[in-house]
């Protein structure tokens, strides 16, 4: 899956076009097919990618670091688009 960079003004800019990191946010959701299962894979690559605070923190809060851990995750989803042990994997958890 190919998404665009994901810039740090992006969490703090509202757009009626979803930003990379709202279609990579769902992309991850429909690789685990939906529902907690999802949502729970979702908190476990967002942490395996290197967001250190908790799953209540907006990512607006910290824009520099979120850019940095979707940035991660977009790399890895360019060469591990449906597996998601593999993502997981190549994140390091």
């Amino acid at each position: 899956m190919e998404f665009d960079e994901v810039k740090p003004e992006h969490f703090g800019t509202i757009s009626r076009n979803p930003f990379p990191h709202v279609l990579i946010d769902r992309a991850l959701m429909q690789i685990a097919g939906g529902g907690t299962a999802a949502s729970d894979f979702h908190k476990r690559v967002i942490a395996a990618a290197g967001w250190k605070h908790h799953n209540l923190v907006p990512f607006g809060k910290h824009p520099q670091e979120a850019a940095q851990v979707y940035n991660k995750i977009r790399a890895v989803l360019a060469h591990c688009s449906e597996d998601a042990e593999a993502i997981l994997k190549a994140l390091g958890a």
